[in-house]
């Protein structure tokens, strides 16, 4: 069995953006960080922003947007052999450890090698 470091957990952002989108096609546009009451620019968006304000037959302002996510963030484990890694699971909910390739089930048993399991044929 893994050393559990860090618990399996949700992490969640929310980013604020002032948005257009092109009236051509809704699901493109622009999204500009929005920051104490004003957008953030650097050189690149300055120019993409600009261009929104001076083209308003071309896009449509949604004004200013909020947006909120959230990820599942794997448990960080540690291996007997020393190895640090993330149980994320990807192979039928198992990980193999990078450093000594053991496998481990999401909850941070040991498994046999997937080259050991038994296909079941049968339909349930």
């Amino acid at each position: 069995m893994v050393t559990i470091l860090k618990e399996a957990h949700t992490e969640y952002s929310e980013e604020v953006n002032v948005e257009y989108r092109y009236r051509d096609d809704p699901d493109a546009g622009f999204a500009f960080p929005w920051k104490d009451g004003k957008v953030q620019l650097n050189p690149l968006s300055e120019k993409n922003y600009k261009w929104c304000q001076d083209h308003p037959e071309e896009v449509e302002c949604l004004g200013v947007v909020e947006r909120k996510s959230s990820c599942r963030v794997p448990a960080l484990a540690r291996c007997e052999c020393g190895e640090k890694f993330h149980l994320n699971g990807h192979y039928y909910g198992c990980t193999q450890c990078p450093g000594c390739l053991r496998w481990y089930a999401m909850n941070g048993y040991e498994v046999t090698s997937p080259d050991q399991w038994e296909e079941d044929f049968e339909e349930d």
